[in-house]
C-alpha cells in the first residue's frame, strides 16, 4: 500500500478532529500513516505548517484552552521540534526557527519542555506566560529535574509565575544586581537547546516580533550547558 500523500492525511486529520477528540486507535493509524510519509518525504515541516492552518481553519481563534490543546495534540503526531534524548543524537546539527507572533511558538516551546526526560534547565528573562508555566511544572511533577534562573528585577511583576514556580518546588536563582540577567534559553537533558530574543510571556507569543530555534547540535549544547553551570554555580537562590 503506497504511502498516504499530504493531501490524503489532511483530509484524515480533519476528519480526526472533527470533534476535537482523537481517539487511540485513530492516533495509531495517524502515526503509523506519518511515520511512512515521512520515510518517503523527509521533511515533515511543510506537513505541520498546514496542521497549523487546518487548525485556523476548524477553530478561527487562537484564545480558547480547548484549541491550544488541539494544537498540541496534532503537533505531537508528528516528529517533535525538540528533540531529546537518543533522538537529539540522530538530529545533531539540525535546528527548527520559530517567529512570533504565531500560533506555533507556544505549542513548539511547551513541546520542548515536557518532552524533557531527565533534566530541565532554564535561563531565561521572566517566565509569565501560563501555559508554559503548566509545562514546567508538568515537567517537574513527572520526576524532572528542573532549575530556573532569572532576572530578579522581573520576580514582582504582575504576571509572573516565578514565585509559583519555587514555591512548587523548583529551585530558582536570580542575578540580585542592577543590571539584567536578559538571557533566554533552555537545555532539556542537556541535549537540545531552545534559545532566541522570545520572551515567555502572552505579549512574545500574541503581539511582539520576537525569533527562537531548538538545536540539537552538540557543539552549540555543550556552550549553553556550560554557560548554565557556570551562572548556577555564580548566582544566589532565591528566598524572598
Amino acid at each position: 500500500m503506497p504511502a498516504s500523500s499530504e493531501a490524503d492525511l489532511l483530509r484524515q486529520f480533519r476528519q480526526a478532529f472533527a470533534d476535537v477528540n482523537l481517539s487511540p486507535t485513530e492516533a495509531r493509524q495517524l502515526r503509523e500513516q506519518l511515520t511512512e510519509f515521512q520515510q518517503q518525504h523527509g521533511n515533515v515541516d511543510q506537513l505541520r505548517h498546514q496542521l497549523f492552518e487546518l487548525a485556523r481553519e476548524r477553530f478561527n481563534t487562537f484564545k480558547d484552552k480547548a484549541v491550544i490543546e488541539w494544537l498540541e495534540a496534532a503537533s505531537a503526531l508528528l516528529p517533535a521540534p525538540a528533540p531529546s534524548g537518543a533522538s537529539a543524537n540522530s538530529r545533531a546539527g539540525s535546528a527548527q526557527v520559530y517567529f512570533s507572533p504565531n500560533d506555533e511558538c507556544v505549542a513548539a516551546i511547551r513541546q520542548f519542555l515536557i518532552g524533557a526526560q531527565h533534566t530541565l534547565d532554564l535561563c531565561v528573562f521572566t517566565v509569565a506566560d501560563d501555559r508554559l508555566t503548566d509545562a514546567i511544572l508538568i515537567a517537574h511533577q513527572r520526576g524532572v529535574r528542573v532549575r530556573l534562573l532569572t532576572d530578579d528585577e522581573k520576580l514582582f511583576d504582575r504576571g509572573s509565575d516565578v514565585r509559583q514556580l519555587r514555591d512548587a518546588g523548583v529551585p530558582v536563582r536570580t542575578d540580585q544586581s542592577a543590571n539584567h540577567m536578559h538571557h533566554k534559553f533552555a537545555l532539556a537533558d542537556n541535549r537540545a537547546v531552545l534559545t532566541g530574543s522570545y520572551n515567555w510571556t502572552r505579549s512574545a507569543a500574541e503581539f511582539n516580533l520576537e525569533n527562537f530555534l531548538i538545536s540539537a547540535d552538540p557543539f552549540i549544547v555543550d556552550q549553553y550547558a556550560a554557560e548554565f553551570s557556570r551562572l548556577w554555580d555564580h548566582l544566589p537562590e532565591f528566598v524572598g
